[in-house]
């Protein structure tokens, strides 16, 4: 590279990191207007309070934030990419910024508590890429070391495995789930596309919640699984397909679950998914800015909700998407410090430590906290999975929880290896959501984490494109996916390809991968 090409590449490098800290320091001042003059007052009955900062803890907390924005992904190429962004701006921004002045945590202790999210998020952002380049390194040694190309393995010779259709098992899957979701559903709070008003949800999620917990309670896991993952991959498909008849399921089977539910994050869903698939598809063709784009998401969805509570009178859409979405994970991030400051660690005592810890606390976590938060009530204040560490194990249990975190998304980017981008990103959009009020493990048992990264795994690697594509082609002309590459091959069990992908795999372009479990082609 010469001194000139070193010197531009330098100065695009700059004024990209210089927009994205001028996007987050718009995203933390929208949030703090919105916060102060539009959330507090009406709903302070609920926790949602104010105390002004001090300069020095706003700033300290507002460019620890910025500094964690240059830490995200400049140019979204992976699943994990799309993670972390959403992420980031639905719960840890939030957490980062609103601990200075929610009233609960003051000073040097909102600073520490902005520190610790901080970093705990930075080992996912910053681990992911150093991992990406370990793999790659890694490939190209394997390469280097082998002239003709990797060997192929016996075990996944052409003359020893049939081809199998792609997507086959994957689609399986789904209607599977789907037959057992709306089948108990059917059987226990009906089916129904009657559209509930937003001001009526929640009569209907009462009585939704009573039918499960006087049942199995296996709805739940199931719902949240179709919810999140299965619907939305049928959408995915219809969009990339551009099959109306498609999409048009997917949406009537949100539609069917919201009516029974009365969760609004399910009636919102294909906006938010359909969001993703633009942004995946438009933004990628950009060369800048794109990761400045996603931050400015939240600053225009702010502004918009306002704009519409301003016209309309009132404030639906502002506690709508604003507070519910952005809003909630901070506040309750600062109530999880508060009273796990002063009180002993739950340290997993609920969980998969229960047979080695004492539980110091007589209800669960969201249930304790919800009794600090309204006495005599009976409110789950469920926060955001970095809360939920600090909630365990304190500072070192965030920390934890990032580097938990770091080695899912290696899982998701090895399984979705093949897929196009805005597919895998559709399909993990919801449950990433999630993560923004309740825990990891908790998002990836049932809020459909796990069903997505198993659905990525399965999912055919060709025919995503709009008819008449080659990919489409391809499909229709021998119904198989590609050959793999003979080092995925090499790992034919379920746990060496889980360990494989935390530790090392990577692979310089996704898009251009097969599919990962190594099916080959018959002769």
């Amino acid at each position: 590279m010469t001194r000139d090409e070193a010197r531009r590449a330098a100065g695009a490098l700059l004024a990209r990191g210089g927009l994205t800290v001028l996007v987050t320091a718009a995203y933390a001042l929208s949030l703090h207007w919105v916060y102060l003059h539009l959330v507090t007052e009406p709903f302070a009955y609920a926790g949602f309070t104010y105390r002004a900062a001090t300069l020095q803890t706003t700033l300290a907390t507002a460019g620890t934030t910025c500094l964690v924005a240059l830490t995200l992904p400049p140019r979204p190429s992976r699943v994990s990419h799309v993670v972390l962004l959403v992420l980031f701006v639905v719960a840890v921004a939030p957490a980062m910024l609103m601990v200075a002045y929610t009233g609960y945590v003051r000073g040097a202790d909102a600073v520490l508590a902005t520190l610790a999210v901080g970093a705990g998020f930075a080992v996912a952002t910053v681990g992911t890429p150093l991992l990406d380049g370990r793999a790659a390194r890694v490939a190209d040694a394997e390469d280097e070391r082998s002239p003709t190309g990797r060997a192929a393995s016996p075990t996944t010779s052409p003359t020893t495995r049939r081809r199998l259709r792609p997507g086959t098992l994957a689609w399986v899957v789904c209607g599977v789930h789907s037959a057992l979701t709306y089948g108990l559903m059917a059987a226990t709070t009906g089916l129904s596309l009657h559209l509930v008003a937003l001001d009526d949800v929640y009569d209907v999620r009462a009585a939704y919640k009573e039918e499960v917990l006087a049942g199995s309670g296996a709805l739940g896991y199931l719902l949240s699984g179709q919810a999140n993952v299965v619907n939305t991959l049928v959408i995915a498909r219809g969009l990339s397909r551009r099959n109306v008849p498609l999409v048009v399921l997917g949406v009537l089977g949100q539609l069917v679950l919201y009516s029974g539910t009365g969760f609004k994050t399910i009636l919102f869903s294909f906006p938010a998914v359909l969001a993703v698939s633009l942004a995946t598809g438009l933004l990628r063709r950009r060369k800048a800015a794109v990761r400045a784009a996603w931050l400015a998401a939240p600053v225009a969805l702010m502004a918009a909700a306002a704009m519409a509570d301003e016209l309309q009178g009132g404030l639906v859409w502002t506690s709508l998407f604003t507070r519910r979405f952005l809003i909630t994970p901070g506040v309750l991030t600062s109530v999880y410090v508060d009273f796990f400051g002063d009180n002993p660690p739950a340290m997993l005592g609920q969980s998969v430590l229960r047979w080695w810890v004492d539980y110091p606390y007589d209800r669960s976590i969201p249930l304790e906290v919800g009794q600090y938060l309204q006495p005599g009530g009976a409110l789950a204040a469920n926060a955001n999975l970095f809360a939920d560490g600090f909630a365990n194990f304190g500072v070192p249990g965030v920390v934890g929880t990032g580097v938990a975190l770091l080695l899912f998304l290696r899982v998701v980017d090895h399984v979705s290896r093949g897929l196009p981008l805005a597919v895998g990103a559709m399909v993990m959009v919801m449950p990433s959501i999630t993560l923004s009020n309740t825990s990891l493990p908790t998002a990836m048992l049932s809020h459909g984490l796990v069903i997505g990264a198993l659905v990525l795994a399965l999912a055919p690697r060709t025919g995503w494109g709009p008819p008449g594509s080659a990919d489409v082609a391809a499909e229709e002309a021998d119904g198989a996916a590609p050959a793999p590459p003979p080092a995925v091959a090499a790992a034919t069990t379920g746990t060496s390809r889980i360990v494989h992908a935390c530790l090392m795999y990577g692979s310089p372009d996704p898009l251009a991968a097969p599919h990962p479990w190594g099916v080959a082609p018959s002769s």
